[in-house]
């Protein structure tokens, strides 16, 4: 009984050291507190008024945003105080006051030919034990003009020190999965009559850089802006890269802090024997 019992402690912690190991984080349980985090996150509005009193100076903007304390309960450590995801929170620029008319509308007016419009908006698109993604949405209508454009942005961070993760950080710096995503950039989304006009075929590599890509529930997810690659009338070209495929591209500590849980990791390392 007493073999079997240390040979019960020894597997389990073999387990442990194996899981620190692949995920390069502390060996300690995800509780249901850390869980719960991202239930609990909760985004402030703001909405306000600006009248300049020029031609097309009005102007209604509204923001959805997550609070610094707020992005603060992302991090595994709740009294860890740097890192980018704090640094990054959205600071709402000053106006003049004799400019501002009306704060803390319900809502923006609705679009007219004389107010210009300002959206703003923060959402949590994916969130795990290690890495969270936030998605970025602005819409802006200038007044006078024949409609508005919009533009979504993700970015990704460590939740153990609130970093920024970039493309290298994700895939290291092999070309091997640069092509695999051109490749498919070119013969799925890209216009070719559009980058040949406007001679935008450096737009081409965009996926590499913060806010084309990100980390999601269905695998990575790349968004081109609107006008880069293709006409206004495409929208915002974009294309998923599977978890299977990204398997054969990243490295095993990577996915698995990606995609998988602290159980499943262990469940892999147990399959290894």
């Amino acid at each position: 009984m007493k073999k079997e019992f240390l040979l019960t402690i020894n597997i389990l912690s073999f387990l442990l050291v194996a899981y620190s190991l692949i995920t390069g984080t502390p060996t300690y349980a995800y509780n249901a507190t850390q869980n719960d985090k991202a239930g609990n996150i909760s985004t402030q509005k703001f909405l306000r008024f600006i009248d300049t009193k020029k031609e097309y100076g009005k102007s209604c903007e509204e923001y959805n945003y997550i609070t610094s304390s707020q992005r603060l309960k992302l991090l595994k450590q709740d009294n860890f105080m740097l890192g980018d995801i704090l640094s990054d929170s959205l600071r709402i620029s000053n106006v003049n006051p004799d400019h501002l008319v009306e704060t803390n509308l319900t809502e923006c007016n609705k679009q007219t030919m004389s107010v210009s419009e300002y959206t703003y908006r923060e959402k949590l698109e994916y969130f795990n034990e290690n890495i969270v993604t936030i998605e970025v949405l602005q819409y802006a209508y200038g007044a006078g003009a024949a409609h508005g454009n919009g533009h979504i942005s993700r970015y990704m961070y460590d939740r153990e020190y609130g970093m920024k993760l970039d493309w290298e950080n994700l895939f290291g710096t092999s070309e091997s999965f640069d092509l695999y995503v051109l490749q498919r950039v070119v013969k799925e989304i890209a216009d070719e009559d559009f980058i040949g006009y406007f001679k935008a075929s450096d737009k081409l590599l965009n996926f590499r850089k913060q806010g084309y890509f990100a980390i999601t529930d269905k695998g990575l997810l790349i968004q081109y802006g609107k006008y880069e690659i293709t006409p206004g009338a495409s929208g915002l070209p974009s294309i998923v890269v599977t978890k299977e495929v990204l398997k054969q591209y990243m490295s095993r500590e990577m996915y698995a802090k990606c995609f998988l849980s602290s159980e499943q990791v262990i469940m892999e390392v147990l399959n290894d024997f």
